[in-house]
Order: structure tokens, then sequence, then C-alpha cells
């Protein structure tokens, strides 16, 4: 039986980020992706599925 892979999850400060998926020519075209404050404040890249979280404590208040 196979078991499911979990995926990266990117702790941000930053509510505007870009993922490539890393690995150089192994990963996906560069993408924007922006974490919604009316969300749980995270966001998936589409192409990976790496789920980027943003920090705000660390980001203040903004």
């Amino acid at each position: 039986m196979a078991t499911q892979q979990k995926f990266e999850v990117i702790q941000v400060t930053s509510r505007e980020v870009a993922c490539n998926g890393g690995g150089g020519a192994l990963g996906h075209p560069k993408v924007f992706l922006h974490i919604d404050r009316d969300k749980d404040n995270t966001v998936v890249c589409p192409y990976c599925s790496r789920t980027y979280a943003y920090l705000e404590s660390a980001a203040g208040a903004a």
C-alpha cells in the first residue's frame, strides 16, 4: 500500500510569495502567489502543492 507524501510547508513574513518548485531545471515555471487575509493565512502552489503560511507575529500588523 502506498503512503501519501506530505507536502512542504514554508513559513513566510510576506503576503506575496514566488514559487518555482525548487530544484532548478527540475522545478516548474515561477508563479507569484498572494496569501489572502480572509482565508487561513496560507496559499498552496498549484504546481507543486507547497504550502506557504503567513506568520503574523513575525511580520507585525501588516
